[in-house]
């Protein structure tokens, strides 16, 4: 009787471990120490910029787990040359197209997301569309 005591109570302590860790552990991306950089230009302001980034961390936070973003970076001549070598990304109609880029970390946990894992990704690309300007920003694109 002893014996079947103690293995409950381990199983118990095993399923409170899960709990706890599933809920102390995020299921996204950690976003808490993001550097921004970027610079109005002729196409948008600081906080258009800002407001992008503010989208691609809310998507980054909501999946990419086991991923840690770094850095967020907008540069007017990376997005020049993206776009001049990937025409099906070109703006089309109205509304703005922006192109960030980024940096992250993973661990263990980013295998589930199709990421090696302990790794570092540098120069991965965000596109982000809205219909006009002021309008909320919309992720419809990352990667290489």
């Amino acid at each position: 009787m002893n014996r079947k005591k103690v293995l409950i109570a381990a199983a118990s302590a095993l399923v409170a471990l899960g709990v706890l860790m599933a809920l102390l552990l995020p299921s996204g991306g950690n976003v808490q120490s993001a550097k921004h950089i970027a610079h109005a230009t002729d196409l948008y302001t600081k906080e258009d910029i800002e407001a992008a980034f503010d989208a691609i961390e809310s998507e980054f936070a909501s999946g990419f787990k086991g991923c840690a973003l770094k850095e967020l970076r907008y540069d007017d001549e990376i997005e020049a040359q993206y776009l001049d070598e990937t025409p099906e990304h070109k703006q089309k109609g109205t509304g703005d197209r922006i192109v960030v880029l980024s940096e992250f970390t993973t661990d263990w946990r980013a295998a589930d997301e199709g990421f090696s894992p302990n790794d570092r990704y540098e120069g991965w690309q965000w596109v982000l569309t809205r219909p006009s300007q002021g309008a909320p920003w919309k992720v419809v694109d990352w990667g290489y």
